[in-house]
Protein backbone atom coordinates (compact mmCIF):
# COMPACT_ATOMS: atom_id res chain seq x y z
CA UNK A 1 0.00 0.00 0.00
CA UNK A 2 1.20 3.43 -0.84
CA UNK A 3 1.96 6.13 2.01
CA UNK A 4 -1.00 7.39 3.09
CA UNK A 5 -0.52 11.41 3.89
CA UNK A 6 -4.19 12.05 5.17
CA UNK A 7 -6.68 10.34 7.09
CA UNK A 8 -10.34 11.78 7.46
CA UNK A 9 -11.44 10.00 11.34
CA UNK A 10 -15.12 11.13 11.55
CA UNK A 11 -16.05 9.77 15.20
CA UNK A 12 -18.31 12.01 17.64
CA UNK A 13 -16.63 10.46 21.04
CA UNK A 14 -13.73 12.74 21.93
CA UNK A 15 -11.99 10.21 23.64
CA UNK A 16 -12.30 7.44 21.35
CA UNK A 17 -10.93 10.11 18.60
CA UNK A 18 -7.81 10.79 21.07
CA UNK A 19 -7.29 6.90 20.99
CA UNK A 20 -7.31 6.39 17.73
CA UNK A 21 -5.32 9.48 16.98
CA UNK A 22 -2.46 8.60 19.12
CA UNK A 23 -2.53 4.78 17.94
CA UNK A 24 -2.42 6.17 14.24
CA UNK A 25 0.35 8.58 15.01
CA UNK A 26 2.41 6.04 17.36
CA UNK A 27 2.67 3.57 14.50
CA UNK A 28 2.96 6.35 11.53
CA UNK A 29 -0.20 5.13 9.93
CA UNK A 30 -0.65 8.63 8.00
CA UNK A 31 1.27 11.95 8.02
CA UNK A 32 -2.38 13.50 9.16
CA UNK A 33 -5.25 12.52 10.91
CA UNK A 34 -7.74 15.28 10.41
CA UNK A 35 -10.72 14.76 12.92
CA UNK A 36 -14.87 15.51 12.40
CA UNK A 37 -17.44 15.10 15.06
CA UNK A 38 -20.24 14.09 12.63
CA UNK A 39 -20.56 13.13 8.52
CA UNK A 40 -22.16 16.33 7.80
CA UNK A 41 -18.56 17.77 8.65
CA UNK A 42 -16.25 15.71 7.36
CA UNK A 43 -19.23 15.86 4.07
CA UNK A 44 -18.61 19.20 4.45
CA UNK A 45 -14.85 19.78 4.31
CA UNK A 46 -14.56 16.93 1.69
CA UNK A 47 -15.98 19.16 -0.65
CA UNK A 48 -14.55 22.27 0.09
CA UNK A 49 -11.34 21.07 -0.01
CA UNK A 50 -8.74 20.57 -3.05
CA UNK A 51 -6.54 18.10 -0.82
CA UNK A 52 -8.29 14.76 -0.23
CA UNK A 53 -7.55 12.03 2.63
CA UNK A 54 -6.20 9.02 1.01
CA UNK A 55 -8.67 7.07 3.42
CA UNK A 56 -11.51 7.58 5.69
CA UNK A 57 -12.80 5.83 9.44
CA UNK A 58 -16.13 6.54 9.92
CA UNK A 59 -18.53 5.63 12.92
CA UNK A 60 -21.82 4.76 12.33
CA UNK A 61 -23.64 6.32 15.42
CA UNK A 62 -23.25 9.96 15.31
CA UNK A 63 -25.30 13.07 16.01
CA UNK A 64 -26.29 15.13 13.00
CA UNK A 65 -25.29 13.09 10.29
CA UNK A 66 -24.58 9.46 10.70
CA UNK A 67 -22.38 7.12 9.14
CA UNK A 68 -25.09 5.73 6.68
CA UNK A 69 -26.34 9.06 6.12
CA UNK A 70 -23.07 10.05 5.29
CA UNK A 71 -22.51 6.95 2.59
CA UNK A 72 -25.30 7.91 0.90
CA UNK A 73 -24.12 11.40 0.66
CA UNK A 74 -20.95 10.68 -0.66
CA UNK A 75 -22.04 8.43 -2.89
CA UNK A 76 -23.73 10.79 -5.12
CA UNK A 77 -20.52 12.72 -5.50
CA UNK A 78 -18.59 10.57 -8.50
CA UNK A 79 -15.36 12.47 -7.15
CA UNK A 80 -15.27 9.94 -4.11
CA UNK A 81 -16.19 6.98 -5.52
CA UNK A 82 -12.92 5.81 -5.26
CA UNK A 83 -12.28 6.93 -1.49
CA UNK A 84 -11.68 4.00 0.82
CA UNK A 85 -13.60 4.01 3.72
CA UNK A 86 -13.19 1.65 6.51
CA UNK A 87 -16.55 1.18 8.80
CA UNK A 88 -14.94 1.52 12.96
CA UNK A 89 -18.12 1.34 15.02
CA UNK A 90 -19.26 -0.38 18.24
CA UNK A 91 -21.65 -2.33 16.96
CA UNK A 92 -21.62 -6.18 16.33
CA UNK A 93 -25.11 -6.41 14.73
CA UNK A 94 -24.41 -8.30 11.52
CA UNK A 95 -27.21 -6.75 9.65
CA UNK A 96 -25.09 -3.29 10.17
CA UNK A 97 -22.00 -5.15 8.65
CA UNK A 98 -23.97 -6.94 5.98
CA UNK A 99 -25.39 -3.49 5.45
CA UNK A 100 -22.27 -2.18 4.67
CA UNK A 101 -21.39 -4.08 1.90
CA UNK A 102 -24.09 -2.87 0.43
CA UNK A 103 -21.56 0.83 0.05
CA UNK A 104 -18.34 -0.21 -2.65
CA UNK A 105 -16.55 2.38 -0.95
CA UNK A 106 -16.21 0.74 2.48
CA UNK A 107 -13.27 -1.66 2.19
CA UNK A 108 -13.75 -3.48 6.12
CA UNK A 109 -16.03 -2.99 9.32
CA UNK A 110 -14.04 -2.50 12.54
CA UNK A 111 -15.02 -2.92 15.72
CA UNK A 112 -13.99 -0.63 18.30
CA UNK A 113 -11.68 -0.38 19.76
CA UNK A 114 -9.07 -0.17 16.80
CA UNK A 115 -5.96 -1.92 17.51
CA UNK A 116 -2.48 -2.01 16.07
CA UNK A 117 -3.38 -5.44 14.31
CA UNK A 118 -6.73 -3.44 12.85
CA UNK A 119 -4.14 -0.98 11.34
CA UNK A 120 -1.82 -3.84 10.17
CA UNK A 121 -4.59 -5.56 8.22
CA UNK A 122 -5.67 -2.16 6.55
CA UNK A 123 -1.73 -1.58 5.83
CA UNK A 124 1.06 -4.32 6.74
CA UNK A 125 3.92 -1.66 6.47
CA UNK A 126 2.50 -0.11 10.14
CA UNK A 127 4.25 -1.08 13.53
Amino acid sequence: MKHLNMVYLVEDDVITTFLIKTLMKKFSFADEIEGFQNGEDALNALLASSNDPDMLFLDLNMPVMDGWEFLKAISKHPKYAKLPIYILTSSIDPTDKARSTEFPNVKGYLVKPLSLKDLQSINPEVG
